[in-house]
């Protein structure tokens, strides 16, 4: 009797973590085939690995890749990184499998599920003269190596009611890292002026001096980036 109560009460804890297991949700289709891990409410949630056409181990949170992880597509491709609701967000390598030749690595910073870069953010503005109200920069991957320069004042670089009003003008690129090949101008319009350095070797940091005041910069990798100074005055 005591045995066959044992051989009763094993097989409802085979069948009880079975179901608990079935039960457990993985919300990306192409990894929801098998899951074994930790489950929080009938979703994977916790650190457990996940198979269908693609594989992925790592952590998960309500049914979703959510923290470190490997996954690995069908192809062969690979990405071990940060992820976030079921995308690539952080930082991570993405190995991309090359039939008969050595594999691809990126890495660097993604969000969104696309790669922003080596670096989170690929430029800094360390310091601004105090009239410099904004100084924004936008990069974008390129094989360009450019960095594009726009300036204008409040005014729109037209004299104010009260005043005459300063154009606002580059008039110096002091270096302290990397160098360009030439600066050029570019256009006046729209009451912006727009200048370009040109084959610029990165990483570069400069301090441009617009009007009588400055602002450092510093560009991390290539690209095309557009750096726009606005003056208050």
């Amino acid at each position: 009797m005591k045995l066959f109560l044992s051989s009763f009460l094993f097989t409802a804890l085979l069948s009880s973590a079975s179901y608990a297991q079935e039960s457990c949700k993985v919300l990306m289709p192409a990894i929801s085939g098998g899951y074994e891990g930790e489950c929080k409410k009938g979703k994977a949630d916790g650190a457990g690995k996940a198979q269908g056409t693609d594989t992925y181990t790592g952590e998960f949170r309500s049914g979703l890749p959510n923290g470190k992880g490997v996954y690995q597509w069908a192809n062969g491709d690979v990405y071990d990184g940060i992820w976030s609701n079921g995308k690539r967000e952080g930082t991570g390598d993405m190995t991309f499998k090359k039939a008969g030749r050595p594999d691809s690595v990126v890495t660097g910073f993604w969000k969104k599920d696309a790669y922003v870069g080596k670096f989170e953010k690929p430029y800094k503005v360390l310091s601004r003269s105090l009239q410099v109200a904004k100084a924004d920069v936008k990069f974008t991957p390129s094989p360009a190596k450019e960095i594009i320069i726009l300036v204008s004042n409040t005014t729109g670089n037209m004299p104010g009611l009260h005043s005459v009003g300063t154009k606002a003008v580059l008039s110096d690129v002091s270096i302290a890292k990397g160098s360009y090949t030439r600066l050029i101008n570019l256009y006046e319009r729209n009451k912006v002026l727009a200048y370009k350095l040109e084959q610029v070797n990165f990483p570069f940091r400069a301090k441009f001096r617009v009007g009588n005041q400055d602002i450092d910069v510093e560009f991390m990798e290539a690209g095309e980036f557009v750096l726009d100074i606005n003056l208050n005055n």
